[in-house]
């Protein structure tokens, strides 16, 4: 059955008293408002996380805090705004009024993690509170101890910078400046940093006047009569899908590599039930909270719990509150899935957030093989780098959180893995600045950025493929702040299909050769005679090798994505290696051969921690291994 085949049933009847045209045309626009909202703040952004990155994320959620509809961005920022806007109304209650700004990054608010901040602003139409327009921006730098706003060796949350909770920036109208320069003087690069405030304002006043034209041309009471049909119809479709789903609790296991503290393979335990129309998601049996930065919010445990699940029922459901109503995330208070304050959970979107959704994924190629994809390569290969920029007379500090050399997606049941997903949170949501606007922008040279070949897991279908990266800067040294997983523990295959390879990164001397390689997280100051090098895990594949078409092999290893060793060894291809022509008949008493010498196929490869064989394939005599270096 193919991937449109699946979702074949047509949508059940929006519902009485509802203009089928009238919904479309309204369902359309709120769509197209948050992506007016993407475009606004992605074209104004001054910093690069925001402007060619695109970390961030656009919704509008009604005058209850229900989502109504998102911009296609960062699913685990989507997916938990409602938890965050929910207490911002909460805490200002009967303090809300037109004109207003509020803004947090309070993990413990209902936030991701501190170096998220939203903003929000509520939508009044003739008094009548309709909206709230909202973004979600991930910051260069939140005053965090080290120039870093994801510091993986934080102790605490007082380590990670700011804390801001529920904060009003502007008030009926006027702007609190003294607020605004308090935030401003806590943080690094404060003149580009507001520039990207700036702009996370005017994503959100751009959605504010486009809901109140809507709102004007079709009049309050019509649109709050059709933002309920579009919640109804979300909820009935979800209802539906959730039914058709086998019944029962469905286990999955992961492991994080570390937690910035040099405490490793942190076990993370997801117990995953499909009820008749409900679907819960259990991380009891996890691991306690560790005294590092890796440890969930509940705003990231709610949408880890959340993701894999939406990415598994028919896409033409909108994700609006009537579908999220459907999935319930619940962790024990004081684990490492949902963190007790002070605990830091300063890359909680990643780590644990990957490895949480891995262990959901996991549970659901149990209950639905036919949907659930194999693993992602998590945000491995992902540094903030930072020096000084001596090119000019003037000198000045710089800072980039570089996602050039991210890890490839996992392959599906019916398609193979997309390089460049960078990390299982933002499923593809992120963009790649390339080697030309890095070295415009930055003082640095980038050495080498290609594919790795073999670095993906092999399948029926095959992973998308890893990067192989190296960098070195152009005046002086620069820092490294690493913040990563998923190099000793790799993607995981399904049905058949191998893991990823894990894959690592290390300093590198041109003078002596040496390699100090670091763990995923961690600090490491590059020298002025040093190299950077990341080499970055593939996905999972998906499926039994042997059934992959032998002409997809010889074209992956023609084109270097697969090497000689395994088209020959995992897919028994046989070919000529000087006109890449297949011998098919050699080639089908090859995979007969192999069928018969191997056993049965596991679910899930590999089902135990610490299983990537990378770095010990790797490091040479005198190489030596950092794990969480401060």
């Amino acid at each position: 059955m193919g991937g449109s085949e699946r979702f074949a049933n047509k949508a059940p009847e929006i519902g009485a008293g509802i203009d089928p045209i009238t919904f479309s045309v309204l369902l359309n626009r709120f769509s197209a408002i948050a992506r007016e909202m993407t475009l606004s703040l992605e074209y104004t952004a001054w910093t690069s996380i925001l402007a060619l990155v695109r970390d961030f994320s656009c919704a509008i959620f009604d005058g209850q805090a229900r989502q109504v509809c998102m911009a296609d961005a960062i699913p685990i920022h989507t997916n938990s705004l409602h938890v965050v806007l929910k207490e911002m109304t909460r805490i200002f209650e009967n303090d809300i009024h037109d004109g207003d700004v509020i803004v947090c990054n309070d993990p413990y608010s209902g936030n991701t993690h501190v170096g998220d901040v939203v903003t929000a602003c509520p939508v009044f139409h003739e008094g009548r509170h309709m909206f709230w327009s909202v973004t979600k921006g991930h910051q260069l730098d939140i005053g965090s101890f080290i120039p870093t706003s994801t510091p993986a060796t934080a102790r605490d949350i007082f380590q990670e910078g700011l804390t801001i909770p529920p904060l009003k920036f502007y008030e009926k109208g006027k702007a609190r400046h003294d607020v605004i320069r308090l935030y401003l003087a806590n943080v690094r690069y404060s003149d580009q940093l507001y520039g990207d405030l700036m702009a996370q304002l005017g994503s959100i006043w751009n959605g504010r006047r486009r809901l109140q034209e809507m709102i004007a041309e079709y009049g309050a009471d019509e649109i709050a009569h059709y933002v309920e049909a579009i919640h109804s119809y979300a909820d009935r479709r979800m209802r539906e899908e959730i039914r058709a789903m086998p019944k029962g609790t469905f286990v999955g296991e992961s492991w994080m590599d570390s937690d910035g503290q040099g405490n490793a393979d942190i076990h993370i335990r997801a117990a995953v039930t499909i009820g008749e129309e409900h679907i819960t998601v259990d991380y009891s049996g996890s691991a306690p909270q560790t005294p590092g930065a890796a440890n969930a919010s509940i705003g990231v445990m709610q949408a880890a719990s959340g993701v894999p699940i939406l990415c598994c029922i028919d896409p033409t459901i909108p994700h609006n509150d009537g579908c999220l109503r459907h999935i319930t995330g619940v962790a024990p208070l004081g684990s490492v899935c949902n963190a007790k304050h002070p605990g830091s959970t300063a890359i909680a979107t990643t780590v644990p957030g990957d490895p949480m959704q891995d262990a959901v994924w996991k549970a659901l190629a149990k209950a639905l093989p036919e949907r659930a994809v194999a693993g992602f390569g998590r945000v491995q290969s992902v540094p903030v780098l930072s020096g000084v920029d001596r090119r000019t007379n003037e000198t000045k500090d710089w800072a980039v959180m570089l996602f050039n050399g991210a890890s490839g997606g996992g392959a599906a049941p019916h398609a193979d893995g997309w390089p460049l997903m960078m990390t299982l949170s933002a499923s593809g949501g992120l963009k790649s600045m390339g080697a030309e606007m890095t070295e415009l922008l930055y003082p640095m040279h980038v050495e080498r950025m290609e594919i790795e070949t073999d670095s993906m897991g092999q399948g029926k279908h095959r992973g998308g493929p890893g990067i192989n990266m190296a960098l070195r800067c152009l005046t002086g040294g620069m820092e490294c702040h690493l913040f990563g997983d998923g190099a000793s523990n790799p993607p995981h295959g399904v049905l058949g299909g191998t893991p990823g390879i894990g894959g690592g990164n290390y300093r590198e001397s041109h003078e002596t050769g040496q390699r100090a390689y670091c763990s995923a997280k961690g600090h490491l100051t590059i020298g002025p005679g040093d190299s950077w090098v990341s080499i970055s895990t593939g996905g999972g594949g998906y499926g039994d090798p042997l059934e992959r078409p032998a002409e997809a092999v010889c074209r992956d290893l023609r084109d270097g994505m697969i090497s000689a060793a395994t088209a020959r060894d995992i897919y028994g291809l046989v070919w000529n290696p000087a006109t890449f022509a297949i011998d098919e008949a050699a080639t089908n008493v090859a995979r007969a051969r192999i069928r018969a010498a191997r056993g049965p196929l596991p679910l899930l490869n590999p089902d135990k921690p610490a299983a990537s064989p990378w770095l010990k394939e790797h490091m040479r005599p005198g190489d030596v291994f950092l794990l969480d270096p401060q």
